[in-house]
């Protein structure tokens, strides 16, 4: 009976710490420009899935891979169908995920028993308070774009392993969560390709340190059958194995521009990561097996192994570090692990074992309370004036953004706009909004022109992109 009240204890902290990361998110006041006009690529794909014309950009109604998310834009297809705003859809979408990435990490840690028990919550607690400050994560969730939405996946691919190599669990509940790990690397995949990396390091983690290494080949053989008919799937749709970025980003042989400006904002915050895994090392490597480790591991040199591949390729539109979100997560998350279990260390120091476990009840008893009092301060804040001009602030900037305001111009001065061809700079707002027949000349839902890329400059190139463009009949350039 213990037990099992323990376990509802721990569970009812999971869900009082979601409520509280939503409300806080909700509450607090968003001081970014939304939505930026890449955004509204999601849209539009969206949009044009919804009627009927599945992966084109405008209604010629051709498939191309502009989208770098397909799992995120397909969850933006039902909000078009119902007709509802696509970009507060978004908002939603990234906040649950932030809240639910945050209350499963800490079921993985809670798996592994890294910390005393009771600690858990603690480093939840701190997690989350670490997560919701940053103002990066912040304007990611007001963002629009898919990256918060890829650390559930991420952290899924976590607690899977850390269910997965948990001895103590029966070993058909194991085998599932085998499974689950490989759905968990499809999905965040799907979400963002270079995730893939960290897949693979928790697929060696697995190989080596789980059991049975034919129950891991098995999944392994029928993931890569899956992934080998997902990008035949792809190929036979858009005649490319490669989305049109993948093209237009321009490698680099050094760290650039966005790197360095990643490591100048988060240098103090590198710092004490590197600190606290030097101490989590020592401790933990002492105190239990690396299979009981293997989900922490896996995304440490998962953060690294993305960190490295942007230093082979500039990404397009990287606002808020979203393509670096991952390795942001990660440092948050050794730092409140660090954090945690310095301050146990300290009480063990000071305090007899019979001290600390009273003490730790006490704290515990008084989480509870003080997680309902502040979702009681959060809901009055909710419903104040402060959630209001959130919701304003973002209502005004979307109605009065030039380039909706330009498209609906148009679309009021035309008898058909779906008959009209544009070739207008950004492939965003003005498509969504005017619905015409569309050329972008960057070339983000145009495969002929992304591939030009590739090409040096020259006539060939010029003339090739011309070609293109006026080929199209244009009646708006």
């Amino acid at each position: 009976m213990k037990r099992v009240s323990i376990k509802r204890l721990a569970h009812l902290n999971d869900i009082l710490i979601f409520l509280i990361i939503l409300l806080w998110l909700l509450a607090s006041p968003v001081n970014i420009s939304v939505p930026l006009d890449d955004v509204y690529v999601y849209f539009n794909y969206a949009r044009n899935f919804a009627e009927g014309r599945p992966f084109a950009y405008d209604p010629r109604n051709i498939p191309s891979e502009g989208f770098t998310s397909l799992l995120y834009m397909l969850l933006l297809v039902p909000a078009e169908l119902l007709d509802l705003n696509t970009f507060f859809v978004t908002v939603i979408i990234n906040m649950l995920s932030l809240a639910l990435s945050v209350v499963w990490i800490g079921r993985a840690l809670r798996a592994t028993g890294v910390l005393p028990k009771g600690g858990d919550v603690f480093f939840t607690i701190v997690l989350a308070a670490l997560v919701v400050r940053d103002p990066n994560i912040s304007a990611l969730v007001y963002s629009g774009f898919e990256a918060v939405f890829g650390l559930l996946w991420v952290t899924g691919m976590a607690v899977s392993v850390a269910y997965a190599l948990d001895a103590q669990r029966a070993e058909n509940v194991r085998r599932r969560w085998l499974t689950i790990f490989f759905v968990m690397v499809f999905l965040a995949h799907l979400v963002r390709p270079e995730y893939v990396l960290i897949g693979a390091v928790g697929g060696v983690l697995l190989l080596w340190r789980f059991e049975d290494r034919a129950a891991v080949l098995r999944r392994a053989v029928i993931f890569a059958l899956v992934m080998a008919g997902y990008y035949l799937l792809k190929l036979a749709i858009f005649g490319d194995l490669f989305p049109t970025g993948f093209y237009r980003k321009v490698r680099v042989s050094e760290i650039g521009q966005l790197l360095s400006e990643w490591i100048m904002a988060y240098q103090g915050w590198l710092i004490l990561a590197l600190l606290a895994s030097l101490m989590l090392s020592v401790r933990t490597l002492r105190r239990f097996p690396l299979k009981r480790l293997g989900w922490l591991l896996m995304l440490v040199l998962g953060a690294v192994g993305v960190f490295v591949f942007y230093t082979q390729s500039t990404p397009l539109t990287p606002s808020f570090f979203r393509f670096l979100v991952m390795p942001i997560w990660t440092i948050y998350m050794v730092l409140a692990l660090g954090a945690v279990w310095l301050l146990f260390l300290l009480l063990q120091l000071v305090l007899s074992p019979h001290q600390v476990l009273r003490l730790i009840k006490v704290a515990h008893s008084l989480v509870m309370p003080s997680a309902i009092t502040m979702l009681i301060l959060l809901v009055s804040l909710f419903i104040s004036s402060n959630m209001q001009n959130n919701i304003s602030s973002i209502s005004n900037q979307i109605k009065h953004h030039h380039y909706i305001n330009a498209a609906l111009y148009w679309r009021s001065q035309l008898p058909d706009p779906s008959r009209i061809t544009v070739v207008f700079g950004d492939a965003g707002a003005v498509a969504y909004t005017l619905g015409s027949r569309f050329i972008d000349p960057n070339g983000l839902a145009e495969p002929p022109i992304a591939h030009l890329f590739r090409l040096p400059d020259g006539e060939e190139k010029i003339a090739r992109f011309l070609k293109h463009v006026l080929g199209n009949q244009p009646d708006i350039l």
